[in-house]
């Protein structure tokens, strides 16, 4: 809790000073209120004429006096009616600013997630699945938004709790030390079910992240699923997942309810003691007596709400310490190679010194390797032989655990900017929903439709894309689920080649083509041969005749040297 509030209170100061603020106003302009009511029961004749007016009118007298106004039952209905307004005004001043500084500081925590993941090295992102990731993002982080707007109404109940003790204690002070005790006994009572409430947190955080990791698995699983016709079985583990993150939810709005109940049934029961002893105990005047039930009664539900918000305040800490969590793994688990910078040229080539790399279960060695810039390379090997973790390395996803690699002679983790000259397209090519020209945009800065049209002939699409009826305005669907294999493969390919990369991976990018896409992207790839670093990953080297300059295999978990294919 701590924590939490020290991350609260200094994502926006001015805005809190103001909600504070708008708080204590609404409250002394409410408490006013409620003291204008002995006023105006004195006028009406409930007191008596000398009791009316000792303790109470004299100030007021005055400033009437100065304004030249003398005190009567219309003056004190309008100071009663204009109390009221202005504590209207003050209460939706105060509501606007706590409803706007819980959704910006939620934004807050969602943005600073977000981009605390993004600085987070792949190894780390590699070891975690990404429901748990989009869990916090999305669930945990509005749950910390709701605890915020209990925490934020905790404060205000609180001030005007205060307020009308202040009252309270200007009518009578032994009475409102009585209920001031009788609501502390309450409160001691029920404090039981905040650790029901934290603990519901916990479980509700936990039955979240493996719902969302049920639908992650689901919705990329779903081709599978549909041709093995498994669907009944992945509707029923969905539903299972639903039932026991709604029964969390249930478990703790059935304690947040029975303790609302208890509070209203021992509010009454202490109400009803407290006008006894002002009646028989205290004698306390008929006028005080009725501000006081005016005053108690209207604490007894904030009272309740006090309650509640503690306790919902507390089944939402879980949340935030799953966000806290993350957020403070992902900082320790930074990307040591910056991704932005200037491009880094590449007219010499990559070499690696006696790189090693480890892993559960894997490891990858490449005693010397020098990659001439500006060639086509095959990197062969059978599946699982290192294929993968050599082309991480070479990215500086993953940083070697000894050796050296150097781009131009120069140690890659100088590079910075590195990244950002390397074009990658994988096997399960990533496009996105939206338009041709979304996809070709998305990760460049390319805007003239001359070099757009450019990277759309040397990858073999600008004819099918003339044939279109909207050209590249054409919408692709989700994950381009309106395209086949081949153009997937071409559409990665332009804008692949639109970002100018100083060196080109295809990674397994030809292995699920049919021969005629085959052909496409093979001679698209031919063409590129001298203008740009290229690397084709692949365990089929008959496939590659005629396209590439040189191999370099990997077997077992080494990789060889460069070797020249003619």
């Amino acid at each position: 809790m701590v924590d939490y509030l020290r991350v609260f209170l200094r994502f926006d100061p001015a805005a809190i000073r103001r909600a504070v603020l708008f708080n204590f106003a609404a409250a002394f302009a409410e408490g006013a209120s409620l003291l204008m009511l002995l006023p105006l029961l004195s006028l009406a004749g409930v007191l008596g004429e000398a009791g009316s007016r000792r303790g109470w009118m004299p100030p007021v007298d005055r400033a009437l006096s100065m304004l030249g106004f003398k005190w009567n039952i219309e003056i004190a209905l309008l100071v009663f009616v204009a109390l009221i307004f202005l504590q209207s005004l003050l209460v939706m001043l105060r509501d606007r600013e706590s409803n706007a500084l819980q959704f910006r500081f939620g934004d807050h925590l969602r943005k600073k997630l977000y981009a605390a993941i993004g600085a987070s090295s792949w190894r780390f992102l590699a070891e975690h699945h990404s429901g748990e990731l989009l869990s916090v993002l999305a669930t945990d982080v509005q749950r910390i938004g709701a605890g915020t707007h209990f925490m934020l109404r905790f404060f205000t109940v609180s001030v005007l709790a205060v307020a009308y003790l202040a009252v309270a204690l200007r009518l009578s002070i032994g009475l409102t030390l009585l209920a001031l005790a009788t609501g502390s006994m309450l409160w001691m009572l029920l404090r039981g079910a905040d650790n029901v409430a934290k603990q519901g947190g916990m479980m509700l955080s936990e039955a979240n992240r493996s719902l969302f990791g049920q639908i992650q698995e689901f919705l990329s699983a779903m081709k599978l699923i549909k041709i093995h016709g498994e669907e009944k079985d992945s509707v029923s583990s969905f539903n299972r997942g639903v039932d026991q993150v709604s029964n969390r939810s249930i478990e703790f709005y059935r304690v947040r309810t029975r303790v609302q109940a208890v509070y209203h049934v021992g509010g009454a029961m202490a109400l009803a003691c407290l006008s006894y002893s002002a009646l028989v105990w205290f004698e306390l005047p008929a006028a005080h007596l009725l501000v006081m039930i005016a005053i108690f009664a209207r604490m007894l539900p904030q009272l309740a709400e006090l309650q509640s918000g503690r306790q919902q305040m507390l089944h939402m800490l879980p949340a935030y310490a799953a966000w806290r969590g993350l957020v403070d793994a992902c900082e320790a688990n930074r990307d040591p190679v910056e991704a932005v910078g200037n491009r880094v040229p590449l007219e010499l080539g990559i070499t690696f010194e006696q790189v090693g790399y480890s892993r559960p279960h894997h490891r990858l060695f490449i005693p010397q390797l020098t990659i001439p810039a500006r060639k086509t390379t095959a990197i062969i090997g059978v599946s699982g032989s290192g294929k993968t973790t050599f082309l991480d390395l070479l990215s500086g996803l993953l940083i070697p655990e000894c050796g050296a690699i150097l781009i131009d002679g120069m140690p890659l983790q100088q590079c910075c900017g590195w990244r950002q000259s390397i074009a990658y397209i994988p096997q399960e090519t990533q496009i996105r929903s939206g338009t041709i020209r979304d996809n070709l945009l998305w990760g460049n800065s390319i805007t003239q439709d001359a070099e757009i049209e450019k990277a759309l002939s040397q990858s073999a699409l600008a004819g099918w894309v003339q044939k279109l009826p909207a050209g590249l305005e054409t919408e692709v669907g989700e994950r381009g689920i309106r395209l086949s294999g081949g153009e997937k493969q071409r559409l990665a390919l332009a804008r692949a080649l639109l970002r100018h990369p100083q060196l080109l991976v295809l990674d397994e990018a030809t292995s699920a083509l049919d021969a005629g896409n085959y052909r496409l992207v093979a001679d698209a790839i031919r063409a590129l041969r001298g203008s740009m670093t290229v690397l084709v990953v692949t365990h089929r080297i008959d496939e590659l005749s005629g396209l590439i300059d040189g191999i370099v295999r990997v077997d077992e978990g080494e990789v060889g040297k460069w070797q020249p294919t003619a």
